[in-house]
């Protein structure tokens, strides 16, 4: 029941972002809608594509957080680095007439945003199984299926990163928890080959 209520609540929208009396504000629910929909699945994917992989991360958020957080603040901080230099360098390479490079500088611009997206949704699941845990647990629901705490916990964050400073805090806090899991993936690989 409680699925069909989750996407029947998109779906009613739909009509109404079609009316000609307010598409905008319509379509703009229908789009979070959408988006939260879509994180639910790329959360549930890396939790059924990658069990030893995710388990490992839900372990490490559990017992060392901070350590993880300061070592996906430093993975964040080498893409943010790239990411300006190479647009520093296409912005120089434009001014001194050289269009090919600036694009492929550019291009490189691009690439490393796309690599961290990717690394922070692999490790979206994770980190979502966590915060829906622990938002499950206020309620009093014990032993919650991963699915379900995926639905909970990336709701959870959705709703609070909208709130100014304290859930733009707690966003860059849950974005470096899921980047930092791709330092966990090299250590489960050679657990897992011994």
């Amino acid at each position: 029941m409680k699925r069909v209520v989750l996407v029947a609540m998109g779906w009613c929208c739909l009509p109404a972002a079609f009316a000609q009396e307010q598409p905008r504000a319509d379509a703009g629910v229908m789009g979070l809608v959408l988006l939260y929909l879509a994180l639910v699945a790329v959360g549930l994917m890396g939790l059924a594509l990658s069990p030893a992989h995710t388990q490992s991360h839900i372990r490490a958020l559990r017992e060392r957080a901070s350590q993880l957080f300061w070592q996906g603040l430093g993975i964040t901080a080498v893409f943010l680095m790239a990411v300006l230099l190479a647009g520093a360098l296409s912005e120089s390479l434009k001014r001194a007439g050289d269009t090919q490079g600036a694009q492929l500088a550019g291009l490189f611009v691009l690439l490393f945003l796309i690599g961290y997206g990717i690394l922070a949704l692999l490790g979206l699941g994770s980190v979502a199984v966590v915060v829906g845990d622990r938002v499950a647990q206020l309620f009093g629901w014990r032993d919650l299926a991963a699915g379900w705490c995926i639905m909970l916990g990336i709701a959870t964050m959705l709703l609070i990163v909208w709130i100014p400073v304290f859930g733009w805090a707690l966003g860059i806090y849950w974005l470096a928890l899921m980047v930092a899991g791709v330092v966990l993936r090299g250590r489960v690989e050679t657990e897992v080959s011994e």
